[in-house]
């Protein structure tokens, strides 16, 4: 056994009872990974975009992914979009499209249930390019972390591994692959990267992947404590609408900026935010639209931060949130208790969507958040004023309907929060 395929068998062996899409191209790095997971006999199914950009090779491609899954009775899912009638249609940036693309293709899987993984084939070289690329454009402590090896079930086992140790692995094993030529083009910015400066950076400076790989590192692990620092406060501010003056003004500006993004806002927004801050009270800014966004406009209100829903159809829940030392002897729907221990990333509260899922208490299985509403017999004026609590994996809470048995605390929980619906 190889040491990649010994690497991924033994780092990412809990995705051997999970489900697995990967994003396969026809690429070397994507068909490797495919043959790994086809050996290890884990459940994988194949997601192919065919974006029609490249005439008979787009083609070529995805009969090539079609039949390497048919060879081995592996489910095939494509998206077949012509990409150039959209981008004439809608304009944009092609690569920013065509990702928006492919991630909305991915969703459609990752949300059907809490053990769908999505499976990424980037590698060492793409995070070096990646780190380079945002390094350019002034990113801050998110951006110079570059791409995490795990994050919401988004997984990228070859993360660790060079072009060249891929390359080799396929060669060995005998891996059929197509190459996307357009990659040798210096067209795109991140093409000059790859096929100029870091192949001469290499050579100066042997030793420079090591050493970004080491920067990266250390960017991950100040970004994870940045998140976990301001996620009780974005918490916070979704459930109350609120942040005072004075817990804003504590903040270092890289606290702030994660704030804003938590809350599903640009960097930029922070000059307009501190202006209001010193502003006269009523002043306000008006948000950008976001899906990650359920407010509208931030105000002055004399000592704090007041955000508003504008939306006349959005009424967000009014709830508690206190920490406690033991539970309770009984419990409603209108109350959850959260092992902190077992809440993966950000706690979010949002408008459920289709798709979404939960695993009630008292079911052996999961159930759609719409079936939930559908039981509860919630009027169809109302139902899109259900909330959910969620975490970067799962449905915590159908506010007021369910609650999930996922990460629900138990007598021997050393960290218990409660959180409750104020009708």
């Amino acid at each position: 056994m190889s040491n990649l395929q010994q690497h991924i068998e033994k780092e990412w062996k809990h995705l051997a009872n999970k489900k697995i899409f990967l994003a396969c191209s026809g690429g070397v790095d994507s068909m490797t990974l495919l043959h790994i997971f086809i050996h290890a006999k884990w459940q994988v199914e194949v997601m192919h975009v065919n974006y029609h950009l490249r005439g008979e090779d787009s083609n070529l491609d995805q009969q090539l992914v079609e039949k390497t899954c048919s060879d081995n009775t592996i489910p095939f899912h494509l998206k077949s979009i012509k990409l150039q009638d959209l981008l004439d249609e809608k304009g944009g940036n092609l690569q920013e499209v065509a990702r928006n693309v492919r991630y909305d293709f991915f969703e459609e899987k990752r949300i059907l249930s809490e053990n769908n993984y999505i499976a990424l084939g980037q590698h060492l070289d793409d995070q070096i390019e990646t780190f380079f690329m945002h390094l350019g454009r002034k990113s801050g402590i998110m951006g110079m972390a570059c791409m995490p090896n795990e994050h919401q079930r988004f997984v990228r086992p070859l993360l660790p591994f060079s072009k060249e140790e891929i390359i080799e692995y396929a060669e060995s094993n005998g891996v059929k692959w197509r190459e996307d030529y357009s990659n040798k083009t210096n067209k795109y910015k991140r093409n000059i990267l790859r096929n100029i400066i870091l192949p001469e950076l290499h050579i100066q400076f042997p030793d420079l992947k090591t050493s970004i790989t080491t920067l990266i590192n250390a960017f991950q692990s100040t970004q994870k404590e940045l998140e976990n620092k301001i996620s009780p406060i974005c918490l916070d501010i979704i459930l109350s609408g609120e942040l005072s003056f004075e817990k804003f003004d504590v903040l270092s500006q890289e606290e702030k900026n994660e704030l804003l993004r938590q809350l599903g806002q640009k960097p930029g927004l922070l000059i307009d935010l501190e202006k209001i801050r010193n502003a006269q009270k009523g002043k306000k800014i008006k948000l950008e639209k976001s899906t990650d966004c359920q407010f509208d406009a931030i105000y002055n209100e004399k000592s704090k931060f007041l955000f508003i829903s504008e939306s006349k159809n959005r009424t967000i829940p009014k709830i508690k949130i206190e920490k406690i030392d033991q539970l309770p002897t009984s419990f409603t729907k209108d109350e959850i208790y959260i092992d902190l221990q077992t809440i993966n990333g950000e706690f979010q509260l949002r408008k459920w969507k289709t798709g979404d899922r939960m695993k009630p208490i008292g079911l052996e299985g999961s159930k759609l958040i719409s079936d939930i509403i559908k039981d509860a017999k919630i009027p169809t004026a109302e139902k899109e004023n259900i909330f959910v609590l969620t975490d970067n994996d799962k449905i915590l809470w159908c506010i007021g309907l369910r609650v999930s048995a996922l990460s629900v605390a138990k007598e021997t929980s050393t960290e218990i929060m409660k959180i409750s619906l104020d009708k």
